[in-house]
């Protein structure tokens, strides 16, 4: 098995486990390989009594669907099999690794590629929690890692907001205990949808250090006066006036 090993030079063979079991099914050698992602529990038998011995057809069938078409294409760039295995092994265990980004900074020929394809309904509606549901999203955030769980935008609308309760909770603790004046800063803004957005930044020292914080984020309907702003409402919010 060794031996024939040294034979194996195609990239698709990066996607699999180096450990090929051997296996004797109704009577005929079979190599067992295992897909490397890691809740992925598929195996691809090649039965070496046929014609086809040394096919690598549903090897790159599976890795395809498990990992991506980008991925297998980008692998095919490096420039052998040792090479693409060390870096898939490598990187493999990183959550915010692009696989595919791996492969083309070590390809061997050819240059960077861009897609030509429009941006959806979702993407330039510039909403954050319902790009979660985008098919372009979900493939671009599961190359590379495609056991990587995406949440559905009520879930991350919900956890945003509990996160954004607990940390605003913490910072009205801190500004009480701290004796340090606090400056707010503020900078406003119209997005390309024309919504006007004002965002709020807290700003003082702490042990000889400065420290910045975002306070708040907020969309201002309409702009009449200063008391017609966020600003008041968040300076008797936050024990900072």
């Amino acid at each position: 098995l060794e031996k024939l090993k040294k034979s194996w030079t195609s990239h698709i063979y990066a996607f699999y486990s180096g450990d090929v079991a051997i296996e004797y099914r109704d009577g005929k050698l079979h190599h067992v390989f295992s897909c490397a992602a890691r809740s992925c529990t598929h195996t691809i038998a090649r039965n070496q009594q046929s014609q086809d011995a040394s096919s690598t057809k549903n090897l790159r069938t599976h890795a395809t669907k498990c990992w991506g078409e980008e991925n297998v294409k980008a692998a095919a760039g490096v420039k052998d099999l040792p090479e693409a295995r060390r870096l898939f092994k490598a990187n493999a265990g990183q959550k915010n690794a692009r696989l595919t980004d791996m492969f083309k900074q070590h390809a061997s020929t050819g240059g960077e590629s861009f897609s030509h394809v429009p941006l959806t309904k979702e993407q330039s509606r510039l909403r954050p929690f319902a790009i979660a549901k985008d098919h372009a999203y979900c493939k671009l955030m599961k190359t590379g890692r495609p056991t990587a769980y995406i949440p559905s935008p009520s879930t991350i609308a919900r956890d945003v907001k509990v996160l954004f309760q607990k940390t605003r909770d913490r910072l009205k603790e801190c500004f009480k205990k701290t004796p340090a004046c606090i400056s707010l800063a503020t900078d406003a803004w119209t997005s390309p949808n024309h919504h006007a957005y004002v965002a709020v930044s807290g700003h003082w020292e702490e042990d000889g250090k400065r420290i910045n914080c975002l306070l708040d984020f907020v969309e201002v309907p309409k702009v009449s006066s200063f008391s017609s702003t966020p600003i008041p409402q968040l300076m008797i919010w936050w024990p900072v006036a």
